[in-house]
């Protein structure tokens, strides 16, 4: 097997990136226009880079056993993290000027759209990535992920219980009834006891350079530890890849992703949006909303402009709203107030002060009072509100605080976490993710695995697209912004375009050249 090509995995790896793109561009620009764009974000979001950790252990492992740990640990470091230093400073400009053009183009003409986002550039943060990763943090990762299986494996790679380890893994090949349901069982219990909904963080804070110092990054980190350490035990059982078929997986896909969740849904009543992390991707077009006031006191605090040209205060209410959020009115003595339509059901909601088009650190709340109820979770002060059938206006909150700046209590708790329920979403819902990871890599490993010279190449140039793939995501679609065609035509055209010129600025640009040899250790000629 020495010179043996994995070309399912090569062909997954590719497809996966290409998907990113459209993923993307998806949840960019037209997240609020359809269902479709939710519930397409939800599938790919669900397993895509869990599945890319997997593969990564998989190739981390192939590299480890066949080359030595030194040259492992070299080539990794020149091919992971230094074009994570090097190429994330261009990258990250690339990203704020197509994000500024993006949200120009909705209200001015291209001229002056791309005029005002070149001006927009003002800063030392517009050029360097101070408090952000951007896409690029699965290098991030990736470096610390690596390093940690060196370490295990020069310690551990001879102990009896990495092989016990290794017998287990037998069953996702000999048993793949058995050596799924173990996978999906760990990885539900994994997630349960540290009570992450979700495989990513919540807002970008996995994205920080110092994601290590915030507890839902740590959870991230290990939860896609796990999927790598998935794919580095495969490894050692590579010769019995063909026996992980389709059809082996088929019958465990549907009803391990789907009763479980119609069983805590409809048989037991139980309303599960609180811990739904895609909720609000998926609520109806036509779902009736209910109008929500949103106060805030800002009078121990300085209203700041940020990156506007005068100090105000916004509000995110939701999944998928811009940085910034919507811009809250001042109505004397310190109070800013806005009323948005929400749909009904759990939202999250949190305050900025000042206006700001990344999402990083820059004007959120931060947290130093944890109390319990619809309040106060997570790094920003996140809060928590249920909309019924009726108006609502939430109470006088005080930045930062989860009571008036006077210290009285607000009565605000219209969500009430009930811990077993969330537990059991939580298990039950990430039981799903190794299924669906081992479903896909199944379909590749029975259709794909053979080679393909589309197939290679595309695998090829995937290192490129994720590199590349995301300012396009921003700058490709705007151009569309102002057309009256349908929405479903422009994610089309703008997924095809963006893919092209992905596609031809790596044969031309990198393929054949020194940046191709910096990133895949090789130049094709």
């Amino acid at each position: 097997m020495k010179n043996e090509r994995f070309h399912s995995l090569d062909a997954m790896r590719g497809i996966l990136m290409v998907l990113g793109i459209y993923f993307h561009i998806a949840f960019f620009n037209y997240m609020d226009d359809s269902i479709f764009f939710g519930i397409f974000f939800v599938q790919v979001h669900y397993f895509r880079m869990p599945a890319f950790f997997l593969i990564s252990g998989f190739f981390g492992a192939l590299f480890f056993y066949k080359r030595g740990a030194k040259k492992m640990l070299t080539n990794r470091f020149k091919r992971i993290f230094l074009p994570l230093i090097i190429l994330l400073p261009p990258v990250h400009t690339l990203i704020v000027f197509s994000a500024a053009f993006s949200k120009l183009k909705k209200d001015h003409n291209t001229i002056d759209s791309l005029i005002n986002a070149l001006k927009s550039l003002n800063s030392y943060k517009d050029f360097i990535p101070v408090d952000t990763t951007h896409h690029l943090w699965f290098l991030y990762y990736l470096s610390f992920i690596i390093i940690i299986a060196f370490l295990i494996d020069k310690i551990f790679d001879e102990s009896s219980s990495t092989g016990n380890l290794r017998k287990t893994f037998l069953l996702l090949f000999n048993r793949p009834w058995v050596g799924t349901l173990l996978l999906c069982f760990s990885f539900g219990m994994l997630m349960a006891v540290m009570e992450k909904p979700y495989t990513q963080g919540e807002g970008v804070p996995w994205g920080s350079w110092l994601w290590f110092l915030t507890l839902s990054s740590i959870k991230s980190f290990i939860a896609f530890c796990f999927f790598y350490f998935v794919g580095w035990q495969i490894y050692h059982h590579r010769s019995l890849l063909l026996n992980l078929k389709v059809r082996r997986y088929f019958i465990l896909f549907v009803p391990f992703s789907i009763i479980p969740f119609f069983v805590l849904t409809w048989l037991m009543k139980i309303d599960l949006s609180p811990y739904d992390p895609y909720n609000n991707f998926l609520k109806k077009e036509d779902q009736e909303k209910q109008k929500v006031t949103f106060i805030i006191d800002m009078s121990q605090q300085v209203v700041e402009s940020g990156e506007g040209e005068y100090p105000a205060v916004y509000v995110s209410a939701g999944i998928g709203d811009n940085p910034s959020g919507l811009e809250m009115s001042n109505i004397g003595n310190g109070l800013w107030t806005i009323t948005t339509e929400l749909s009904r059901g759990v939202h999250t909601y949190f305050f900025r002060n000042g206006l700001h088009s990344n999402w990083d650190d820059a004007g959120w709340e931060n947290t130093q009072k944890i109390i319990d109820g619809g309040c106060n979770y997570g790094k920003h002060n996140i809060r928590r509100v249920r909309v019924e059938d009726r108006d609502l206006t939430l109470g006088i909150f005080c930045w930062s605080e989860c009571n008036t700046c006077d210290g009285e209590n607000i009565p605000v708790a219209y969500f009430e976490e009930n811990n077993l329920v969330k537990r059991t979403y939580i298990f039950i819902w990430n039981m799903g993710v190794p299924l669906m990871v081992m479903f896909w890599l199944s379909i590749f490993i029975q259709f794909f695995n053979k080679p393909s010279k589309n197939l290679r190449y595309v695998s090829d140039a995937s290192y490129w697209i994720y590199i590349i793939h995301q300012p396009l995501a921003f700058f490709v679609p705007a151009f569309f912004h102002q057309i009256k065609i349908s929405v479903y035509l422009k994610f089309i055209i703008s997924s095809i375009l963006v893919t092209i010129i992905c596609l031809l600025s790596y044969h031309f640009f990198v393929r054949k050249t020194f940046i191709g040899q910096f990133l895949n250790g090789r130049k094709y000629d």
